[in-house]
């Protein structure tokens, strides 16, 4: 008489992978806009200005050489010399031209536009340097947007507070989500563990491939996670004319950070999944045989 054997099917893998996918994604996605609004928000407070006004008297040898020593400031990312001419067409463009052929040249003076780095741009450093200026020998006046500077800073403190919150939250909602994909990928290979568990097999033994197995699984995720990312980001903006506001702010992207960033979300993505199967597989390690089933 033969018996007739019921045949386990073999547990998919694909839901797993894609869990681990859309956590990965999910991050991934968190961690660019964070680093694209970050980027255009240095860039906007870049082209934050403190333009210092140099007596009519002075020549323009003179505030080049001021210029230049100002260049070699560990703060100072750019400078712009303004000559009267020069002045005078901005004048002109900002109102109107007719008007300002009843302007003199020679009462406009000869100024230099500093723009500093991001790190720098905060009201209380600008007025630190304003009052220090306008201390200095033909300096007639120097002036900057303090109000708009103030608003730029305090909204760039909003968002990054927000984003790190969101940014926790989603770390959470990652452990939770990664732990549950594995857990259930561990309980339908739960009669395995205990079988080779009974026949003397260690736990090291017994661990060690589940953990294997679902690093291999984030190892896969996370260049399909990131392609996603990159066609998000890149691909479509790049290539069509849909998203174009994604356009314009990943080109604020530091591919630099950016790179640190993906590395740190690959590796999460593989710690997270190792550590969830290890506990899970020594869950049902510990389990009695009459609660498997």
């Amino acid at each position: 008489m033969e018996e007739n054997r019921v045949k386990r099917k073999k547990p998919s893998a694909v839901p797993s992978i894609l869990s681990l996918t859309a956590v990965i994604f999910m991050l991934g996605l968190l961690g660019t806009s964070w680093l694209a609004f970050k980027g255009l928000g240095n860039y906007w407070l870049e082209t934050t200005s403190i333009d210092i006004y140099f007596n009519d008297d002075v020549n323009a040898t003179y505030v080049r050489n001021f210029q230049k020593e100002i260049e070699k400031k560990p703060w100072v990312k750019s400078t712009q010399f303004v000559s009267r001419e020069q002045a005078m067409k901005e004048m002109g463009d900002k109102y109107d031209p007719n008007f300002m052929n009843y302007v003199e040249t020679v009462t406009l003076p000869l100024s230099i536009e500093i723009y500093p780095k991001a790190e720098y741009a905060k009201p209380d450093f600008f007025s630190q340097l304003s009052t220090y200026f306008k201390q200095q020998e033909n300096v007639e006046d120097v002036i900057f947007q303090q109000n708009w500077l103030e608003s730029m800073t305090e909204n760039l403190k909003k968002i990054q507070i927000a984003a790190g919150g969101i940014t926790l939250i989603l770390c959470l909602i990652a452990i939770v989500l990664i732990q549950s994909s594995v857990r259930l990928g561990i309980f339908a290979n739960r009669h395995t563990i205990k079988s080779m568990q009974l026949v003397g097999a260690t736990n090291g033994f017994i661990v060690r491939p589940f953990i294997l197995k679902f690093v291999g699984y984030a190892l896969i995720a996370i260049p399909i996670a990131f392609f996603f990312i990159w066609l998000l980001f890149w691909g479509i903006p790049n290539n069509t004319d849909l998203f174009p506001v994604v356009k314009t702010i990943n080109a604020h992207i530091d591919f630099q950070q950016l790179g640190i960033f993906s590395l740190s979300i690959a590796i999460f993505g593989v710690l997270l999944a190792s550590i969830s199967s290890w506990m899970s597989t020594r869950k049902f390690l510990k389990m009695k045989i009459e609660n498997l089933y």
